[in-house]
């Protein structure tokens, strides 16, 4: 029988991982009208580093939960084995092993407050928010893993106004970057500390609701997540 570690010690180990990217956006003065060149790179680095840190997340929650249904090495290195996951990707693990949600209805009810984009004729550089269902916020998930993909291989900056490449198309992803980034002139799209914390609100977010279902699905408490950063949209 595989030891299975508690869940709270993966949540535990996911609140250290997101310090950084919850550090780097009390670096940015968000009542500036011209951020730095300094300030613009926070944006890249938030994503880079909160999307590390969920793909973290995922593979040891998987393998922790695998264990806890008595599966053996093998099976969970094969389960946990995963690439550049989305949040879609993890819940759809999640179901595969655990069968079905003890309460299914949460998809239907669960939603998330996000920065929305501007439009291209709008002057302002703060953005509304939206309300989103969980339908949308796996869609915008999509989205933000082609955002880390084009700044992970070069392909973009992160800052300023650029050209974002299309989907790779890989494993079903066909959100472009664009989709959740803000629209500007020639067909191009920036960043912004706005998108991301969406980015970082999604993956955490999205992460809770996950592991919370788990844990209710395995007969389980749900782990605590108050010392999880929030990344809240409104400066703390």
């Amino acid at each position: 029988m595989v030891h299975a570690p508690n869940l709270q010690s993966t949540v535990d180990r996911y609140a250290k991982s997101l310090a950084v990217p919850h550090g780097l956006t009390s670096l940015h003065n968000r009542n500036k009208h011209r951020p730095t060149q300094a300030e613009m790179s926070l944006a890249p680095a938030i994503v880079l580093t909160s999307v590390s840190a969920f793909e973290g997340f995922v593979e040891e929650f998987i393998a922790v939960t695998g264990a806890k249904r008595n599966l053996s090495f093998a099976q969970i290195v094969k389960l946990a084995h995963t690439n550049a996951p989305s949040l879609g990707d993890f819940g759809r693990n999640l179901v595969k092993q655990l069968g079905s949600w003890s309460e299914p209805t949460w998809v239907d009810n669960y939603t998330l407050d996000l920065y929305q984009p501007p439009e291209l004729t709008s002057r302002s550089n703060w953005w509304r928010t939206v309300n989103k269902p969980w339908s949308d916020v796996l869609t915008d998930a999509e989205g933000w893993l082609q955002v880390r993909h084009s700044l992970a291989h070069g392909l973009t900056r992160g800052y300023l106004s650029e050209s974002w490449p299309s989907p790779m198309g890989q494993r079903g992803f066909h959100v472009p970057a664009s989709h959740v980034l803000r629209e500007q002139q020639n067909n191009r799209h920036s960043l912004t500390l706005h998108g991301a914390i969406n980015c970082a609100r999604i993956l955490r977010h999205g992460a809770e609701i996950l592991c919370e279902q788990t844990a209710k699905t395995l007969g389980e408490k749900p782990p605590r997540w108050r010392a999880v950063p929030a990344f809240p949209l409104v400066a703390e």
